[in-house]
C-alpha cells in the first residue's frame, strides 16, 4: 500500500488542449478555477526541489519515502513479523514475497488483506519563518488471492491467482502552510482514488526435500477501471486553485524466488524482481480563480521505468511454536526513470505543453541520480496453543534507507516496529499488524522535517477442509 502524498508548491498556468482524453472542471458564474495535475507516488517528506529551468516545476516532483522498496508483500502475518519473510513465506500471501513459497500449501487458500494507513510530516526552517503540517488517512484493498495445490508425480506445488495493489492513492491529506509575515495560511485539501495494481499469475514447486522454487509472472494491466489513480486538490487561501490528475500504467515483470533448506527447521531464501519499463498515460488539468483560462492536455507517449530488486532471508525454527527472520532487500532506485513527462505551460496564450523531458530521474523528477534503496528487517512469531484455538504473537523491527540525499547530503534511514497478532478457528485464520515508522532530516534550507507513518493491516485467510 502507497500513502498519497504530493508537494505543496504551486504555479500559475494558462490555456491548452492537447491530445487524447483531457480533464473537465465544474465552472463558477463569477470566475474560474485554476488547476494543475500532479503525478505523486508516496510521501511529501523531501527538501526543496530542484526547479531551475531543466526540471519541472516542484509541484510535480514524485516521492515515495517510506515506501521505497518494491520488494516489500503483503499480508498481516509478515508485516506483524517486520516484513521480514523472504525464506518463511508459507501462506496464501506467499507470492507478493517469494513464490516458492507458495510449494508448502497443502489445501486450497483464499486470502484477503486491507490496510488502514496514516502520516504526521511536520517541517520548520530555521528561521522559524514557514512551517508547514502535514496529515493524511486511507484505507484500501492491498490483496486478493486464491492457491490451488497440485501434485505430478515427485514434484509437488501449488499455483495461485492473485491481486495486489502495489501503490495506494485512496485517501484524504491536508496540508497547512503558514509564512509568518502573511496573515492567511495556505491549505491544500487532496481526495484520491485507485492506485497501481499487479495481477499476478504464479507457482511454487518443491524441486527436492531441501530446495523449492517459483516464480510470478505479474501484469500491470490498464484495464480502464483498475491500475490508475485519480487526483483532485483544492488550494485554499493565498491564490486559491482546483487541479485535477490521471495517471495509468501497462506493463509486465517477473518474480523469480528460491528457498533451500540445508538444515531441518533452517530456511534460506532469495528473490529477485525484474525491472520493467511501463507504457503510461497521463493527463493533466488546471484552472484559476485569477485568470479566465484553463490548462488541459494528456499524452499517451510516457514510459515510466520501474527498478527491479532483489533480496536474501533466512527463518530458523528452534521449535514448533517459535520463528526468527531476518532479511536484506536491495531496490535499484538510481536506474529508475520517466521518459516524456511534461508540464504545462506557466503562461500565455492557450497552446500545448511548452516543456516536455525526454528524460528523468524517477521518482524525484530531476536529472541527478538517485541511490538505491535498502532495508533491514527482523521479526520472531509465537504461537500460543489452547485447547481448540491458536493465538500467533508477533513482533518486528526494521531499517528503510531512502533514495534521496537530505539538506546535509545525508541519506535518511528511516526506523520502525510492528506488532501482531492471529487467531486460528478451525479453516480460518484471523491476522492483525500494526506498523509504526519514523524518520527526520535535514532540508535544504537549514531546518528538519520530521515524519511518523503508521499502519494497520488486517488479513482473513480460508483454507478449504477436505472431506472425511
Amino acid at each position: 500500500m502507497l500513502l498519497l502524498l504530493l508537494h505543496v508548491l504551486e504555479s500559475h498556468s494558462a490555456v491548452t488542449q492537447g491530445t487524447g482524453e483531457s480533464l473537465s472542471f465544474p465552472r463558477r458564474r463569477s470566475r474560474t478555477l485554476r488547476a494543475a495535475g500532479m503525478l505523486t507516488t508516496g510521501l511529501l517528506l523531501g527538501g526543496p526541489p530542484n526547479c531551475d529551468g531543466q526540471t519541472p516545476d516542484p509541484q510535480d516532483e514524485l516521492d515515495l519515502q517510506g515506501r521505497a522498496s518494491l520488494a516489500i508483500g503483503a499480508g498481516a502475518r509478515a508485516l506483524g513479523m517486520g516484513g521480514a519473510f523472504l525464506a518463511r513465506a508459507d501462506d496464501a500471501t506467499a507470492a507478493s514475497w517469494n513464490p516458492a513459497g507458495l510449494s508448502y500449501l497443502k489445501r486450497p487458500e483464499l486470502c484477503l488483506v486491507g490496510a488502514v494507513s496514516g502520516v504526521d510530516a511536520s517541517q520548520r526552517n530555521a528561521a522559524r519563518v514557514v512551517t508547514m503540517s502535514d496529515r493524511s488517512n486511507g484505507t484500501a484493498p492491498d490483496f486478493l488471492s486464491a492457491a490451488l495445490p497440485f501434485e505430478f508425480g515427485p514434484i509437488s506445488g501449488a499455483a495461485q491467482v492473485s491481486f495486489q495493489r502495489a501503490f495506494s492513492f485512496d485517501g484524504t491529506r491536508s496540508i497547512r502552510r503558514t509564512i509568518s509575515q502573511v496573515d492567511r495560511p495556505v491549505v491544500f485539501e487532496v481526495e484520491g482514488v485507485g492506485g497501481l495494481d499487479v495481477f499476478a499469475l504464479g507457482t511454487g514447486i518443491r524441486i527436492t526435500r531441501d530446495l523449492r522454487l517459483g516464480v510470478t509472472l505479474n501484469g500491470w494491466l490498464n484495464d480502464g477501471w483498475l491500475n490508475g489513480y485519480r487526483l483532485t486538490r483544492a488550494r485554499r487561501g493565498f491564490n486559491p486553485s482546483l487541479q485535477k490528475a490521471r495517471f495509468d500504467i501497462s506493463g509486465w515483470n517477473a518474480n523469480i524466488g528460491a528457498i533451500w533448506s540445508p538444515i531441518e527447521d533452517l530456511n534460506l531464501g532469495v528473490v529477485a524482481k525484474t525491472p520493467f519499463t511501463a507504457r503510461a498515460e497521463l493527463a493533466r488539468g488546471r484552472q484559476d480563480e485569477d485568470f479566465d483560462r484553463e490548462n488541459s492536455y494528456s499524452s499517451d507517449d510516457v514510459r515510466l521505468r520501474l527498478p527491479g530488486a532483489v533480496g536474501v532471508g533466512a527463518s530458523w525454527r528452534p521449535r514448533s511454536t517459535l520463528t526468527v527472520s531476518a532479511d536484506y532487500t536491495r531496490t535499484f532506485w538510481s536506474g529508475a526513470r520517466i521518459y516524456n513527462y511534461f508540464t504545462l505551460p506557466l503562461a500565455g496564450q492557450p497552446r500545448p505543453p511548452d516543456r516536455v523531458f525526454d528524460r528523468l530521474s524517477y521518482p524525484s523528477l530531476t536529472r541527478e541520480e538517485q541511490e538505491d534503496t535498502e532495508q533491514l528487517r527482523f521479526g520472531a512469531e509465537h504461537v500460543v496453543i489452547g485447547a481448540r484455538l491458536k493465538w500467533p504473537l508477533r513482533a518486528g523491527f526494521f531499517t528503510d534507507r531512502q533514495y534521496f540525499r537530505a539538506g546535509d547530503e545525508s541519506i535518511p534511514r528511516f526506523i520502525g516496529f510492528t506488532l501482531g497478532a492471529g487467531i486460528l478457528v478451525g479453516p480460518v485464520l484471523f491476522d492483525g499488524a500494526f506498523v509504526r515508522e519514523t524518520g527526520d532530516y535535514a532540508d535544504g534550507a537549514g531546518g528538519r522535517t520530521d515524519v511518523t507513518l503508521h499502519r494497520w493491516f488486517f488479513s482473513l485467510i480460508y483454507r478449504h477442509q477436505s472431506q472425511p
